[in-house]
């Protein structure tokens, strides 16, 4: 559950940081595809927050993938990012682009780790961080200032 919000905290913390640099769209529409990318490869698992909020779809995600699979690779991230700036806006791509690399860095610091060449090699990144252990809260506490330090600056 925690690593939820460490994910959620790494984009709002990434978009605070960014968000003067992208042109080209609605401020707001950016923030909330940089949170949906920094969440959305947790689909797969059939008890994410963003599984359980997209119901069936959801539900057939995880029946079908496994948790960290194709999801969690570089195929479906840079793919997704690919189809969404040509269809909608290279602006908001960005976003999700943004929002997906931090979920795949932060997955990788983790002991399970990320296989992100998957479906074509078993090559897997991983570091010594414990989900919900207490690096982790460390790291969930420190975004927490981390953002409350940068909007106290922008007031």
């Amino acid at each position: 559950m925690v690593l939820f919000y460490t994910h959620l905290l790494m984009g709002v913390t990434a978009f605070l940081l960014i968000k003067d640099s992208f042109l080209g769209g609605n401020t707001l529409i950016l923030f909330l595809i940089i949170l949906l990318g920094s969440i959305l490869p947790d689909i797969d698992e059939r008890r994410s927050k963003i599984n359980t909020w997209t119901g069936v779809l959801g539900y057939v995600v995880a029946l079908f993938s496994r948790h960290r699979g194709f999801f969690h690779s570089l195929l479906f991230f840079i793919s997704s990012s690919l189809v969404m700036g040509y269809y909608w806006n290279s602006y908001y791509a960005g976003g999700l682009f943004l929002g997906y690399s931090l979920h795949l860095l932060g997955d990788g610091f983790t002991r399970q780790g990320v296989q992100i060449f998957y479906p074509f090699s078993d090559f897997k990144i991983s570091g010594p961080i414990k989900v919900g252990g207490i690096v982790e809260v460390l790291l969930v506490l420190l975004l927490i200032v981390t953002v409350a330090g940068i909007l106290f600056f922008l007031i």
